[in-house]
Parts: C-alpha cells; structure tokens; sequence
C-alpha cells in the first residue's frame, strides 16, 4: 500500500500521478529483439498488454532523437547558449557531455545546456496533446543520465517514450486553457515529462517515481511572455535540469506530495483557474488532441506517440506560423505572383495561435521567431524559411521590413482543431486567392519523409561538420537502439566546426 502525508484529496484508485508513477515503474521492457514488423521480446506492458514497443514506435522515437540533435548542434552556437557557458563553474564539475563544446560539465548544467541549445532555433518539434516541445527537454535529461550510467540506446527510446507519453496525459489534463492563460508548456509540463523519463531510465519504483513527478511539478514554471527573449529557449533547458534534479532527489529519498496534479492545490486549479468544473463542462463535446481538462486514467491508452505522433517542423521559428506559411507558399506555387504585385496578406486564424506571434516589427532574431509577418515576408520574397534568415543583419534586410505592413490578421475564438488558417492575398490588379490549412507540413497529417529528416539534418549541420564526422553521427543516430552505451553518440555531438 502506497502512503504519504498529503493523500487526502485523491484515493490511490483514481490518483492520476499514482496511476501514471505505477504505469513507469511497473511497464518494464528489457530486450529487443524483432519477430516481424510488430512484434518485439521483452516483458509484458502492465497496462497495455503489449510485449515492449512496436519497430514503429521505436522509430518515431529515433527520428526524435534524429531531429532534436539536428537543431542542438546550430542551437549551442547561439547567443543564448555561449552566455550560458560563462556560469558553467557555479553548477559544479563534471564529466557530462555539452552539445558543441569541448569543455564538460556537471549532470545538471549539461541538461540546462543541451536543453537550451536544442530549443535555441525554434526548430525543435511540438507535441498538440501538451502544446510544447516535448524532444528539446526529454532528451537532453535522458542523456545527461544515460552517459553517467552507461545506459544503452534502447532504453533510452523507451524512456523516452515514456516521457512523451506522461508529457501528453498531463498536457491533456491541463489544457487547452493552461496555454491560453499564458503558461508555456514546454517548460511546466515539460519538467513533469522530464522527470518522468529520467524515472523511467533510472528504473525508479512506482514511489520514487510520484515523488520525483511532483518534485518537478515544484521546479516548473515559465510564461509565454519570454516569447522572443532568451528566457523562452531556457525553459527547454529548465525543464530538462528539473527532471534530471526531480529524478534524483527522489532516488535519494526525498519525498513530494502525491495530489500534485489532480487537487484543490493541484496544477489544474492553480494553473488552469478556479473556473475549472466550467472549463471541463466546455470541453466535454470538444476533440481538441484529447484535451478535455481532465487526467485521463488509462495511461497506456493510446499510446501517444502512435495516435498524436510529434511535428517535426518544416522551418526554423514558431509552430504558429507555419500554417499560414504553408498556405501562401501553396497560393504563389499555385499563381505565381511576385511581391511587387501583392497589396495585403490577410490570415484568419485561431487566437492561440496569434497569441504567440507578438513581434509584428521584429528587431533581433528572437523576435523574428515570433513574426507571422517577418515569416510570412520572408517567404514571398525567397520562398522558402532557412536557418540563415535569423541572423541579426537577415531581420533588418530593408526589402523585408519595408513589406512587413502588407500583412494584416484575424484572431478567430475557436480551438485550433475547429478553425483552418486562412490566408488570402490579394494582388495590386483586383485578383484575390485564397486556402486554407488545417495541418501544417511535418505534423501526422503530412509527415515529413525520411529522406527529408536527414536534409534537414544535413542542414542544421552543413557548416558545423567535417563530411566525415557527419557521417559517423548519422550512423549512430540511425542505429540508435543497437547501441550498447552512448559514449560514441556523445563525442559524436562534440565535433563541432564553427
């Protein structure tokens, strides 16, 4: 029988965190071994029922971990990530890998950085059931431990896994008004997720594993007002040191409350609202990737990874941009005008989504990350969005600021999976065009291909490796779940050419 000193609000039966801790603790998968596309050796799942995870899963996972290491090599180049470096002796000492560096640091300080460094571009990919970046905080922890522990790629993906999968449960019984209140997501439910793997990793038991979830729940936090600051890309790299501290913290036997989610003190009501017997009514007839601000109680079903899947995105800045970027590279594709004839851009969209966007005259490359009209810009005239149009002399380019004005927007109060993008253009001759988009290129819907993930790879990487090193790394990565330790993949990240 489980105890604690704070159980008076939720019986074990219907406590979320105790559900979710047994689920981790419990769903022990120790081999892999395939027997045909499906099917792999292992122990049985406790809830699910399966034996371990499907091939597929598994390489949803890889392309995570494929991706996210893609956007941390550029990313620990960043402005952000080269500050970070000069507090790296108040962390302590260590031997942990930093992503582009030649020096180590403590277990803590590497998951801060590396965290950091994977949100830094804004490439990393989202996650709809948390509304964050799930990949830039769990993987970065989980490494950070699986090097001090010499823990092997295999159970790296299924920790991973594990996290995502608690990052989506929290994430669905928190929002969608978690995010519209102004809470990033990436870095409060993030930690949870972070903690939740490193859990997982370091094959914590099913209390050890409540506590360290709670703990993190005591180390979360992070506003969507540092949009376009250097605090936003830190909150990846908080939420992944706050997993990694959670997770030890409760193997040394420091003890958290148990009613951390789902309680008159939880986070539902202190970071949804006092309002949220009425947000769950709202939500009761709404499909909104599973949110219906309740902790569903099932944590196997479904698995998240499979029936959300993750967006890994197309261009380097805000997720909320890329639907209407999809649509006007659609309509200029489609009619093949210039910009010299467009007289306005006007995009309807959910309110959430330009929430986000709150630079209509970005000044730095922070903020261009959080444009729809320096992205949206930057497409008419070079139809594309790359990594070299975040530079501080790229944002300033007179023929893109001077164009800015052209774009014109409308919030619309609906949900994002109730309410397309639209983007119309209308053109200096009296034409109009007009699309819509329910799904932006790299999410479920419209995936991207392997054969795009390694060019985006290759990109993120072009002028930070030797042809050679490069090569060395995607196998590695590739044979992520064959690896008997991650020393390789480590001194993999290290070669940097900058």
């Amino acid at each position: 029988m489980l105890s604690d000193t704070n159980t008076n609000t939720n019986t074990e039966k219907n406590n979320p965190l105790l559900i979710y801790s047994a689920w981790i603790a419990e769903a022990k998968v120790t081999s892999f071994q395939s027997h045909g596309d499906d099917d792999l050796t292992g122990e049985t799942d406790l809830n699910s029922g399966k034996k371990g995870w499907s091939e597929h899963t598994l390489d949803l996972a890889k392309r995570s971990f494929i991706d996210t290491l893609a956007c941390a090599i550029p990313g620990s180049q960043a402005d952000v990530c080269q500050k970070l470096l000069t507090v790296r002796d108040a962390f302590g000492a260590g031997s942990a890998t930093l992503i582009g560096q030649q020096i180590m640091g403590s277990v803590i300080f590497a998951a801060l950085f590396n965290g950091t460094a994977a949100h830094a571009l804004d490439f990393d990919d989202d996650f709809d059931p948390a509304k964050g970046h799930p990949s830039a905080v769990i993987i970065p922890a989980l490494l950070a431990l699986a090097e001090k522990h010499r823990s092997d790629g295999f159970h790296l993906l299924d920790a991973y896994i594990v996290g995502l999968q608690i990052m989506g449960l929290t994430g669905q019984g928190l929002n969608p008004f978690h995010r519209r209140r102004g809470w990033h997501a990436t870095s409060t439910i993030g930690s949870l997720a972070a903690a939740a793997a490193c859990a997982r990793l370091l094959q914590l038991d099913t209390l050890q594993t409540a506590h360290a979830i709670s703990i993190a729940s005591s180390l979360a936090g992070g506003f969507m007002s540092q949009f376009g600051t250097d605090a936003k890309p830190m909150h990846a790299g908080f939420a992944a040191a706050a997993g990694v501290q959670a997770a030890l913290f409760a193997q040394a036997g420091l003890t958290a409350g148990l009613n951390t989610l789902d309680a008159s003190n939880g986070m539902n009501t202190l970071m949804v609202g006092q309002d949220l017997a009425e947000l769950k009514v709202l939500m009761q007839d709404k499909d909104e990737y599973g949110q219906k601000m309740s902790f569903p109680l099932n944590p196997a079903q479904p698995l998240m990874i499979e029936a959300f899947g993750l967006k890994i995105k197309r261009f380097p800045n805000c997720g909320s941009v890329h639907r209407a970027l999809d649509g006007l590279l659609k309509l200029k594709s489609q009619y093949d005008f210039t910009a010299d004839e467009v007289e306005y851009i006007r995009v309807t969209a959910p309110s959430a989504h330009l929430k986000n966007l709150m630079y209509s005259r970005p000044e730095t490359p922070q903020q261009a990350k959080f444009s729809l009209e320096y992205g949206l810009i930057t497409g008419l005239l070079f139809d594309n969005v790359t990594l070299d149009d975040f530079s501080e002399s790229a944002v300033l380019r007179p023929e893109i600021q001077q164009l800015l004005p052209l774009v014109q927007k409308q919030a619309v109060d609906k949900l994002e999976s109730e309410c397309p993008t639209q983007v119309e253009v209308r053109l200096k001759s009296g034409l109009r065009f007009k699309t819509e988009v329910f799904m932006a290129v790299g999410t479920r819907a419209f995936p991207l291909t392997d054969a795009q993930l390694w060019q985006k790879f290759d990109a993120c990487t072009a002028s930070a490796m030797k042809a050679d090193d490069k090569d060395e790394l995607k196998a590695l990565l590739d044979s992520i779940a064959q690896l008997d330790n991650t020393d390789d993949l480590m001194r993999g990240l290290t070669r940097i050419t900058f």
